[in-house]
């Protein structure tokens, strides 16, 4: 299940022999204490370590939290480089535009490596033991809210439904039961929602049930893709029960051949699993069951 906070990715080094480890562990509960979900990154061996562990951390954070411990002294210089594996974090994060705060250890080179790429404006510090403190008090200058999220959330409200007349000459009564795709985000639309029925499985044989794919179609809405304002939600048809005809349950898609979506023949139940993508946000999903019986007031979706 989806996590209702923001996640903060914590980049830093985690050298054994120093207090570092026992540093970031502190960074991560003055983070849990303020009511975000931390996620500490951990140097990976592998590309395919890297791109399943890093880069997903990464896409699904709202926040990114650089810690720039000291390193090896840089050849023919007073200075040291900082941790190179979190440097190349910052700049996932810089390309993400992943809001930054940023921290480097005195005696670090200034400006090095992705620091000066992205001109990242890091606080200093000298003692390690300063940085969970100076983490509290910066979060609070840069008003991070730990109340959102960079996603979109599809949800069910129970017994919600609509009855109105559909066919060519609207004469005909469907009760639509709908669901609700709310976008978490508190400043950036979620562009190009399409939403897909992604599996269906059959309650009482408990066999999946095939189909091609199909665009659903959103409430009130005659195109399959629509935006989403930040903090504003849009209905989905997600089914649809004919009054004169209760046993059977209808799909609102956009296609013209009854081979892509046949409906499904009941009474009985089904289990659904909704999928919704958007050009700006990741991929969202919710399964709920529907039921159909012998009557209209048997029909449901929860």
């Amino acid at each position: 299940m989806q996590s209702q906070r923001a996640k903060v990715f914590i980049s830093c080094g985690q050298k054994t022999q120093t207090n570092e480890i026992e540093a970031v562990n502190e960074i991560k509960t003055v983070v849990e204490e303020l009511g975000f979900e931390p996620y500490v990154a951990v140097q990976q061996q592998s590309l395919l370590s890297l791109r399943e562990n890093i880069f997903d951390q990464l896409a699904h954070s709202e926040y990114f939290l650089f810690v720039d411990f000291i390193r090896e002294q840089l050849d023919g210089t007073a200075e040291n480089r900082g941790s190179l594996f979190s440097h190349q974090e910052l700049a996932i994060a810089s390309y993400l535009y992943l809001p930054i705060i940023a921290f480097q250890q005195s005696g670090v080179k200034q400006l090095d490596g992705m620091m000066k790429a992205f001109q990242v404006n890091a606080i200093p510090f000298t003692d390690i033991n300063q940085v969970p403190m100076l983490v509290r008090e910066e979060i609070g200058k840069a008003g991070w809210r730990a109340d959102w999220k960079n996603a979109l959330a599809i949800s069910r409200q129970r017994g919600e439904h609509d009855d109105t007349y559909v066919g060519k000459d609207s004469t005909m009564l469907a009760r639509f039961f709908h669901l609700d795709v709310t976008n978490r985000n508190l400043v950036k639309p979620a562009f190009n929602c399409i939403a897909y029925v992604e599996s269906i499985l059959d309650m009482t044989s408990a066999l999946p049930i095939p189909l091609r794919t199909a665009e659903l179609k959103w409430a009130g809405y005659t195109f399959p893709y629509a935006s989403i304002l930040a903090r504003s939600h849009r209905q989905l048809d997600a089914c649809f029960v004919m009054h004169d005809d209760p046993q059977v349950l209808y799909f609102n898609c956009f296609s013209d051949s009854g081979h892509f979506w046949r409906p499904m023949m009941g009474p009985g139940k089904f289990e659904i699993t909704y999928l919704v993508t958007s050009e700006t946000f990741p991929m969202a999903r919710l399964t709920v069951t529907a039921c159909v019986g012998n009557s209209i007031d048997d029909a449901g979706l929860t």
